[in-house]
């Protein structure tokens, strides 16, 4: 979670209010803790503050600091505890241990698999107690009980020995040595004990170097661990276990095994590296254009990198040694062949191009099809069928009175037209419009607890403009989507219209976006094609910043005069339903 710097949006002194706050928190949380151990973690008159921050990954975080340094964070609407308070408070969380080369991989960001959790004597039904599946809880190494991680777990007590001790124990949420721990003091963990475990890393150290396959550990311990040795940070105590691969029961092999998959391993690394270069080289020297730059990394990996992989072979950048895609681009920046800036939040863009490095020069590129997907043409040669879009009103729980006589249940779909019909049948069957009064209705008790407020009480009628205005009020909003050979599709809430806005980039240079065109069946690539094709500039696909937003569709440039144009004539999309046509330029509308 905290493994990439984070943002800090906010850092306030904390009030008295929300110290109150944070011990009654911790005090639902962890029932266990007395109120002398809620009032030592978050003291009255210490310095303390509230930083709120926003990771990496798009998450926002509420980190709690006493003296600048983090003690508990929120995450997801849990408070966690920083391992800073699990050195102060070792018993706070139940508490797995694993063997310290086990440390390098969750560093790494792994999670703590079963088979590496080391249990003094055999794993019964109690072992873990009554944890439940999701509980906090901390990881520490053999020879010292301070947590060296936190996190949540992954299976219940009872799962974990039901399972034989196999797949996922704990899902690490903060590890020593990440950006949360450098957020802090730095410090290293204190001694505080091997809780009689460390005969264990003896005996393993001594069986493996005695070479003796046969050897038992002392203690029955059932457990895995990974050969090699482990230093947790600079200036923290070497942890290592060298030659170390205790398998579980207790069976010491003596030395690393797996050698021939270890090398297979390596060498599948080696080759995805290799094709990761190769292919990126090609899309820079034959594709990358001066006029598509500044070109999103998203972009360029997907519809620039992937065209040159051999057929029957992929790229996976998580199957190389870089990991990540902006970590492979980092080592091409290293190496000189382009740059790469973070023009807009959270999106890095490739901004400058090497075309005359030597390892461009003496390239030559395979004589393949390197043109942007052809999907995309394909499904714009298609005849676009716009959607017959209808706006509906469902049956709530306040308005499923008036309704329900008629057949209707809670979350029926209803058209304006049906509302009022339904409403009139329903004035009709109870008497409620007399001679006299045909423009207005009267209100039995149903409808005056309906639609009447408080200050209302005494309103015996109601006209019938009104009348079907406060039931619609009262009814949640949708929309059905209606295309052509396909069966109608409803949806909760109010269509969002495509909206268009321009955004600065670097250079003075301007970008068009288009978000909410798949609302109304528009393939985003097709349609960015067609802008493409049609204006000669570049565009782009990607993902929407917000989750389950869709994909977004950027131009080069301020496009909105042909874009509103194309939605309003080809795709016949109503006026209503585009919004920021008034942003094109007042020289180039026609």
């Amino acid at each position: 979670m905290f493994h990439k710097p984070f943002r800090v949006k906010t850092q306030t002194a904390i009030k008295g209010s929300d110290r109150k706050r944070l011990r009654a928190d911790l005090g639902k949380l962890y029932p266990k803790l007395s109120p002398d151990d809620l009032t030592t973690m978050v003291p009255q008159k210490e310095d303390m503050s509230i930083t709120k921050i926003s990771t990496h990954g798009g998450q926002t975080a509420v980190v709690y600091c006493l003296q600048k340094n983090p003690i508990f964070f929120d995450l997801y609407g849990k408070i966690y505890p920083t391992v800073y308070t699990m050195w102060k408070y070792p018993d706070f969380l139940p508490l797995f241990t694993t063997w310290p080369p086990v440390f390098k991989k969750l560093a790494g960001g792994a999670d703590l698999m079963l088979p590496g959790v080391v249990v003094k004597g055999g794993v019964t039904l109690t072992t873990f107690g009554k944890m439940a599946k999701g509980a906090m809880c901390a990881v520490s190494l053999v020879g010292n009980r301070a947590a060296v991680a936190v996190g949540t777990a992954c299976l219940s007590g009872e799962d974990m020995y039901m399972s034989g001790m196999r797949g996922k124990g704990v899902e690490v949420v903060h590890i020593l040595g990440d950006q949360l721990w450098e957020f802090g003091d730095q410090s290293n963990p204190p001694d505080l004990g091997d809780d009689g475990l460390m005969e264990l890393l003896e005996a393993a150290q001594q069986d493996g170097s005695d070479g003796d396959d046969e050897g038992k550990l002392d203690g029955e311990v059932e457990a895995t661990a990974v050969s090699g040795s482990v230093q947790i940070a600079q200036g923290v105590e070497d942890l290592a276990l060298d030659n170390c691969d205790v398998q579980s029961g207790g069976d010491n092999s003596g030395g690393a095994t797996g050698g021939t998959e270890e090398e297979e391993a390596r060498d599948s690394v080696e080759v995805m590296d290799e094709r990761l270069k190769t292919c990126c080289l090609c899309a820079l020297k034959s594709k990358v254009k001066k006029s598509d730059l500044p070109l999103l990394t998203s972009a360029f990996f997907k519809n620039y990198m992937q065209p040159f992989c051999p057929a029957g072979q992929s790229i996976d950048v998580k199957k190389s040694s870089f990991k990540k895609l902006s970590k492979f681009l980092q080592h091409m920046q290293k190496q000189g062949l382009l740059k790469t800036k973070e023009l807009s939040k959270g999106a890095d863009s490739i901004v400058e191009v090497d075309k005359s490095h030597p390892d461009l020069r003496l390239l030559e590129v395979p004589d393949i099809v390197v043109e942007v997907p052809s999907v995309s043409a394909s499904r714009e040669d298609s005849e676009y069928q716009p959607p017959k879009i209808t706006e509906m009103f469902t049956v709530t729980s306040a308005v499923l009175p008036i309704f329900k006589g008629q057949g209707y249940n809670k979350n029926h779909a209803l058209s304006a037209p049906d509302v009022r019909k339904e409403v009139t049948e329903y004035v009709r069957a109870h008497n409620l419009q007399g001679e006299e009064t045909k423009s207005q209705v009267l209100l039995d008790p149903d409808l005056a607890h309906i639609l009447l407020t408080k200050q209302e009480g005494d309103m015996s009628h109601l006209k019938w403009d009104d009348l079907f205005s406060r039931v619609v009020d009262k009814m949640q909003p949708a929309f059905q989507l209606e295309f052509s050979g396909k069966p109608p599709v409803l949806k909760k809430g109010k269509i969002e219209p495509i909206k268009l806005s321009v955004e600065q980039r670097a250079s003075n240079k301007k970008a068009t976006v288009i978000d909410n065109l798949e609302n109304f069946g528009i393939d985003p690539a097709a349609f960015a094609h067609t802008v493409q094709k049609s204006v000669s500039c570049s565009s782009s696909v990607v993902p929407h910043h917000q989750k389950n937003k869709g994909m977004q569709v950027l131009v080069q440039g301020n496009q909105i005069a042909f874009i509103a144009d194309l939605l309003l004539d080809k795709y016949k999309v109503p006026r209503k339903y585009v919004q920021g046509l008034e942003k094109a330029p007042k020289n180039k509308r026609r």
